[in-house]
C-alpha cells in the first residue's frame, strides 16, 4: 500500500465523515464540492474536509482508492458513499440522514406552491436550454438558506409547476418553500436570482 493509501485510510478510519473536495469547507473551489458542503451542513455534521488541489498526489491517490473518477468523494464510517449528486439524492430521500445515525427531516406531503416573477421566468428559460438533462432544483434549507441550481432528477422531489416551468422541491424543503417567491434582479455585484419565502423569520 502506497504512502497516499496509508494517509488516506487513517484518515476515513479517524473522522466520521470526510470530504475529499476541491478547496476546503471554508473557501470550495468548485460547484460540486460546495454543495456537497452545503448539504452536510444542512445536517449539522462537522466534516473532515481534505483538499485534494494543495496535494497532487491524494488528487490522484483517492480516485485510485476507491475507484470513482470524480471529486468531491465523500466517506461515512470509513465507508465511501458518493460525489455531490448521491449527496443530493441521498439527503432528499432521508437516506445520508440514515448513514449519519440522525432522525430525517420532517417532511409534507402537500405540493408546496412557487411564483415566479415575469424576469425570473426568463432568466430560467433561458438556462434550462443549455441545462441537458438537468432539473431545475430548489432548496431551502431548515435556516432559510436558498438555493437554486440545476443537477440530475431526484427521486421523490415534488415536481412544482410555475407557469410553464417545472422547479423540483424535496420534501425536505417542501414546507419552507410553500409560498416561496422567485425574482431576478439587479444587485451589487450583478444580477442574479432572489428567493424570499413567507415562513421565514424575520432576521435580526
Amino acid at each position: 500500500m502506497s504512502e497516499t493509501h496509508e494517509q488516506i485510510q487513517q484518515l476515513i478510519d479517524n473522522h466520521k465523515v470526510v470530504l475529499f473536495m476541491k478547496g476546503t469547507r471554508m473557501f470550495p473551489q468548485c460547484g460540486f464540492s460546495a454543495r456537497s458542503v452545503e448539504i452536510f451542513k444542512r445536517c449539522g455534521v462537522t466534516i473532515k474536509d481534505v483538499n485534494v488541489l494543495a496535494d497532487p498526489a491524494m488528487r490522484q491517490g483517492i480516485k485510485d482508492f476507491s475507484n470513482w473518477p470524480t471529486i468531491p468523494q465523500a466517506y461515512i464510517d470509513g465507508k465511501f458513499v458518493g460525489g455531490s449528486d448521491i449527496l443530493l439524492e441521498m439527503y432528499e430521500n432521508g437516506e445520508l440522514h440514515q448513514a449519519l445515525g440522525m432522525d430525517a427531516p420532517s417532511e409534507t406531503h402537500d405540493t408546496p406552491t412557487v411564483t415566479l416573477t415575469a424576469a425570473a421566468k426568463t432568466a430560467l428559460g433561458a438556462a434550462l436550454k443549455d441545462a441537458g438533462d438537468d432539473v431545475l432544483h430548489l432548496s431551502i434549507s431548515p435556516e432559510f438558506e436558498y438555493d437554486l441550481f440545476f443537477g440530475p432528477k431526484a427521486e421523490g422531489a415534488f415536481e412544482v409547476q410555475c407557469d410553464g416551468i417545472v422547479v423540483h422541491v424535496p420534501k425536505a424543503s417542501a414546507s419552507r418553500a410553500d409560498g416561496a417567491s422567485i425574482d431576478y434582479v439587479d444587485g451589487p455585484d450583478g444580477a442574479g436570482f432572489k428567493i424570499t419565502s413567507p415562513h421565514e423569520p424575520a432576521r435580526a
